[in-house]
């Protein structure tokens, strides 16, 4: 196999699925690790070099170092890793007992969802969910967080129905962040108006899923929707 496939073949996944390491998450858990290790260092520098001085001008300028700076860098370095780790697919799927079927889909290279063919399609990978549900910029990301915790204190409390439903229809400016302007897309004809987005789209008045759905090929969601029958 040799070296090179060798080291390919460590770092595959058993999806097949080539990890690799260096996102924005795994450099904030490397500098968690690593500030955590520091402020730990200084307070054992703290006991063992000021025993009985601990009110000295050094000794108060490695307290300062130790219980002050580095734990205020170390929150906002842990908040970061933890909004970047939330906008992936397995925290979604960490509440395995309402988005596994979900998660299921999208993985699955059998399925004709838009959630699979944009997986399949990699289209923002390891991130689906986020990249679909989550609207443009700044204020899309807050609202998206506001939202995920809502969800998180309905699984926590069991407080959710099943099958889920959105609580408002999926505007179409979630899709035309990625597709308005993008070739395929606008060498659709029924897409455009005078060579824009049309209105109908644009407006919401014509829905991008009711063309192409569904969004996710959920046989509870299916049932639901057709009122309980098959």
């Amino acid at each position: 196999m040799g070296f090179v496939g060798a080291a390919e073949a460590a770092s595959t996944a058993p999806g097949g699925e080539v990890v690799r390491w260096g996102s924005a998450v795994d450099w904030a858990i490397a500098l968690t690790a690593g500030i955590s290790a520091i402020i730990l260092v200084l307070i054992v520098v703290s006991l063992v070099m000021f025993r009985g001085r601990q009110t000295e001008g050094s000794a108060l300028w490695v307290h300062l170092l130790s219980l002050g700076v580095l734990p205020l860098v170390l929150l906002g370095v842990g908040q970061f890793a933890t909004l970047e780790y939330a906008t992936e697919v397995v925290f979604c799927g960490s509440c395995h007992l309402t988005m596994k079927a979900y998660v299921d889909d999208l993985r699955n290279p059998k399925s004709a969802s838009l959630a699979s063919l944009h997986a399949q399609n990699r289209m923002g990978p390891g991130t689906e969910c986020y990249s679909c549900h989550a609207n443009y910029g700044v204020h899309g990301t807050i609202t998206a967080k506001l939202t995920g915790l809502r969800h998180v204190y309905k699984y926590n409390t069991g407080s959710y129905h099943l099958p889920l439903k959105m609580p408002e229809p999926f505007e179409n400016t979630l899709c035309l962040k990625c597709h308005n302007g993008a070739k395929r897309f606008m060498a659709q004809d029924i897409h455009l108006e005078n060579g824009k987005v049309s209105d109908e789209l644009r407006t919401n008045k014509t829905e991008c899923i009711s063309c192409h759905g569904p969004a996710h090929d959920i046989p509870a969601v299916k049932k639901a929707a057709s009122g309980g029958r098959g």
